[in-house]
């Protein structure tokens, strides 16, 4: 499915060179503890849609769309703050990533969103949190979930 950027974006994608400059905007949310975190990859806080996204310095490798497999991003976080170092430690189930991707002129028109993203595999040190964003596989869970057996529904045989 093809995907649609506003006009000035096309231009920037277009361009062989551009003043332009495509920012990710990452909000991580742990809804068991009622933690969120809104991050943005960039050297200077952004404002997008009323929110504030805490400058912060990240990699981000965005999942390949193939068509033929669940795709899966690898962010790479700099483990300056302790907020997300403590937050990664507590929990016990994944996180939820949403990432967004806007113009650095214009924040409050989000030209790309991945969303649902569950950070699995992670990993840190001193100076970084490593992850990698799946989506949820459902393409290997069990259909259907339950099973018709004359112990559970009696009533069916």
């Amino acid at each position: 499915m093809p995907r649609t950027f506003s006009t000035v974006a096309q231009l920037a994608l277009q361009a062989p060179s551009t003043n332009e400059a495509f920012i990710a905007l990452i909000t991580i949310a742990h809804p068991a503890s009622g933690t969120l975190f809104r991050i943005a990859a960039n050297t200077e806080d952004i404002v997008s849609r009323g929110n504030t996204y805490k400058a912060y310095a990240l990699q981000l490798v965005l999942p390949v769309e193939s068509g033929e497999e669940i795709g899966s991003a690898q962010v790479v976080i700099d483990n300056t703050d302790l907020l997300l170092i403590d937050m990664v430690r507590r929990i016990t189930t994944p996180a939820q990533f949403t990432i967004e991707i806007v113009l650095a002129s214009s924040p409050d028109v989000v030209e790309l969103t991945v969303n649902d993203l569950m950070l699995r595999e992670v990993s840190w040190d001193a100076s970084q949190i490593t992850g990698k964003l799946m989506l949820e596989d459902v393409l290997n869970q069990r259909f259907p979930k339950g099973v018709f057996d004359p112990a559970q529904y009696a009533g069916l045989f």
